[in-house]
């Protein structure tokens, strides 16, 4: 792979930028880092069920709007960065895009989408840790991987 930093040297800083990132979020202080700071309006949704839920996806997915409660996309494109490799990037954008997509999609088949609010905003920060560490697991075993490939 094309790297403009040496391999050994991408993922010491890769590894010190998620250890940081990750930490604020696993103690539910999520660091505040570059967005555009505008959440996509809570009534494209209910308008109309599909076609709200594709267009928050396309809105957050092409950069329109990203207003982000956690840091974790940033520290997925650090992870990505210290990884490297265009198939680890693809995953990385389904994944988000369907993980987004079924939040919304969720929220729109549910009976009471103010509930659902509601709920949401209760458990935010239990939602943010349990994602933070699925998160941590995730990364960790590609870093793993990445790093026997490295050295091995």
């Amino acid at each position: 792979m094309l790297s403009v930093l040496p391999d050994g040297v991408r993922l010491v800083v890769g590894v010190l930028a998620l250890a940081v990132i990750l930490v604020a979020e696993l103690i539910g202080r999520p660091l505040r880092l570059p967005q555009n700071g505008r959440a996509v309006p809570q009534d494209i949704i209910p308008e109309a069920r599909v076609q709200g839920a594709l267009q928050f996806g396309f809105e957050m997915g092409t950069g329109v709007r990203t207003f982000m409660p956690t840091s974790l996309p940033h520290a997925l494109v650090v992870a990505l960065l210290a990884i490297g490799g265009i198939l680890p990037g693809l995953l990385a954008g389904l994944g988000f895009g369907i993980g987004r997509a079924t939040m919304t999609l969720l929220r729109s088949g549910s009976r009471r989408p103010e509930l659902w609010d509601g709920a949401l905003r209760v458990h935010l920060r239990m939602v943010g840790r349990l994602t933070a560490a699925a998160f941590t697991v995730t990364v960790t075993a590609l870093l793993l991987h990445f790093t026997s490939a490295v050295l091995g």
